[in-house]
């Protein structure tokens, strides 16, 4: 009797190390980049961004040709008005850089690079590497911002996992959030825990002025950065495809041979 059976070869995709060490260590030389980016925003306060708004309006207007110019002017007599004052703050992107990192590295990954940045931050005095804005080691963790930092490899983490199944706009819209609520949950979380446990190793009574200094530190590391973050890390995942499919190509590459046609294996009894 023959029985003749056919059987498809799964096409297996075997992983790089080489690809793996690669990503990953460019994946942290993207966090180490971001921490230096200082870019000059508006306040993301309601009044203070239309104010914003309103400049830039008339710095447009003031390029464009006289007789647009005039037209404008006499349909929008608010472009006629002087300039406002705005406020802005410095804004740096590094949690839009740990989203990104975690978004086209995966958890594993993702989370590899994120922790090697902060390891290399807090150890690298010691070879001459300063990675942090304010320099970096191991004292650095007494740094009001360090657990935005710690936070940053946790949202590398949630992002590369939310987005490790089918790439729909829910489940990016959702590691976006999580990403960005995990830096500053954990960043709000060690800023109040540090004082605190400051003030019992001291033996001393908090200060009068405790709560307006931790308001401040928290405004200027999470309430002005906040909307930017969220924005920031949106056009990152929203780029960020092509990445993301370049780096599962060299940390995952097509080296399995492809048989033109199935294998037959057949036994004869």
């Amino acid at each position: 009797m023959r029985l003749a059976v056919a059987e498809k070869i799964r096409h297996v995709r075997r992983k790089s190390l080489i690809g793996q060490i690669v990503v990953t260590l460019i994946g942290a030389q993207l966090l180490f980049v971001s921490t230096f980016i200082c870019l000059p925003v508006p306040i993301a306060a309601g009044n203070n961004l239309s104010d914003y708004l309103h400049n830039e309006a008339i710095s447009v207007v003031a390029h464009l040709p006289a007789v647009i110019r005039v037209q404008l002017l006499d349909r929008y007599a608010d472009l006629a008005q002087p300039e406002r004052d705005v406020r802005f703050s410095l804004y740096v992107p590094q949690c839009p850089a740990a989203v990104f990192a975690g978004y086209i590295l995966g958890c594993q990954l993702g989370l590899i690079a994120s922790s090697l940045y902060l390891i290399l931050g807090l150890a690298g005095s010691w070879a001459g590497l300063y990675l942090f804005a304010a320099g970096g080691g191991p004292g650095y963790y007494a740094q009001s911002g360090f657990g935005y930092l710690v936070g940053m490899v946790v949202a590398s983490w949630v992002v590369g996992r939310l987005t490790a199944g089918p790439r729909t706009s829910l489940r990016q819209a959702l590691a976006i959030l999580g990403g960005v609520a995990s830096v500053h949950a954990l960043g709000l979380t060690y800023l109040i825990l540090a004082y605190a446990a400051q003030r019992m190793l001291e033996m001393a009574k908090p200060q009068p002025d405790w709560y307006a200094w931790i308001f401040e530190q928290a405004r200027n590391l999470s309430w002005y950065a906040l909307p930017y973050d969220l924005l920031f890390s949106t056009l990152l995942v929203a780029l960020g495809f092509p990445f993301r499919w370049l780096v599962n190509t060299l940390v995952a590459p097509d080296i399995a041979p492809k048989a033109k046609t199935p294998p037959r294996l057949e036994e004869i009894g």
